[in-house]
């Protein structure tokens, strides 16, 4: 008999709070670990003291995804106890990274915004380079089965929101571990990531997100298990409303480009005009990502000008 624990943890972004769990049956596992920082992993200490349970009592953590509010906390458990981490092999490659590779996603950020017409030194938050020493880490791929609590699991590889979001199902319950896949309380943000090999195209990342929800939505789930908000059922419900929202949003921007060719800074001013400062990568990142959809229907085309991209209707 395996219990599920949330563990909700306070967050700074605009979701407020984000959720790691604390899987009990013949092992003690968690998946998620929350935000960077102190605060973060006190709380998550406090918490799972409550519950009678400490780090040195985990066989693994397993991470739905990297985004640092899933993430954050790794180092700081490790600074107390060597415990195994699970994540899915998309992630080699940026855990313990490079400087040099820092710099690099960097300058792809800024030239995205660039090519946006946005300001790369007010229009996202400006990360600085941090050192890390993972240890003890297994990557996993699609078809993978990792024990949860003593109990199987299969990995689902979903890319979209990241390159590495995984979700985690059992067979026999239909119990899932979801991250940010797939979350009741609002759409999920197909992120604009850098290539991860020198050479490659950068992802087109909400078509990815498509392809997963199309394929999670065959498979029979029971309850999910989120990274933001509470549990729930009816998955595939579910994804057909996102894919509808994604075709309102599809519609806006045709509506928008209706008469003149504009940048994607321009289209996200008239779609989401409450963003503001740091927040408009947001709105930035989801349009490119309906662009991306829009371009493969042959709806939309785009010139270029220096790095300034101007999108226009066919």
């Amino acid at each position: 008999m395996l219990e599920f624990i949330p563990i909700v943890l306070e967050t700074d972004f605009a979701e407020g709070t984000v959720n790691a769990f604390l899987a009990i049956g013949d092992d003690l596992t968690l998946i998620d670990t929350g935000n960077p920082g102190k605060e973060s992993f006190q709380q998550l200490k406090t918490k799972l003291h409550k519950h009678g349970v400490t780090f040195n009592d985990l066989d693994k953590i397993v991470l739905t995804h990297i985004h640092i509010d899933h993430a954050g906390g790794i180092p700081y458990i490790q600074a107390e106890t060597d415990i195994p981490i699970f994540v899915h092999e998309q992630a080699n490659g940026l855990i313990n990274s490079s400087i040099a590779r820092f710099e690099k996603d960097q300058q792809f950020f800024g030239d995205f915004l660039q090519s946006c017409g946005a300001d790369p030194t007010k229009h996202i938050v400006q990360r600085q380079f941090k050192e890390e020493n993972w240890r003890n880490v297994t990557y996993i791929n699609d078809g993978d089965t990792v024990f949860i609590g003593g109990k199987p699991f299969e990995v689902i590889h979903v890319p979209g929101h990241s390159q590495s979001d995984i979700l985690m199902w059992n067979h026999e319950t239909g119990d899932t571990f979801a991250g940010d896949h797939l979350i009741k309380a609002f759409s999920v943000n197909a992120f604009i990531e850098p290539p991860l090999l020198d050479g490659e195209g950068r992802p087109k990342p909400l078509l990815q997100y498509r392809q997963s929800l199309e394929k999670v939505s065959r498979l029979p789930l029971n309850t999910i298990y989120p990274g933001h908000g509470e549990p729930f059922t009816e998955h595939k419900e579910l994804i057909q409303t996102r894919l509808q929202e994604q075709e309102k949003r599809c519609e806006q921007i045709l509506a928008i480009l209706a008469n003149n060719r504009k940048s994607i800074f321009e289209i996200c001013k008239v779609m989401y005009p409450r963003l503001k400062g740091k927040t408009i990568f947001l709105g930035l990142s989801q349009i490119q990502g309906h662009l991306d959809l829009l371009e493969t229907r042959q709806k939309v085309s785009f010139e270029q000008n220096g790095l300034l991209v101007e999108y226009f209707a066919i």
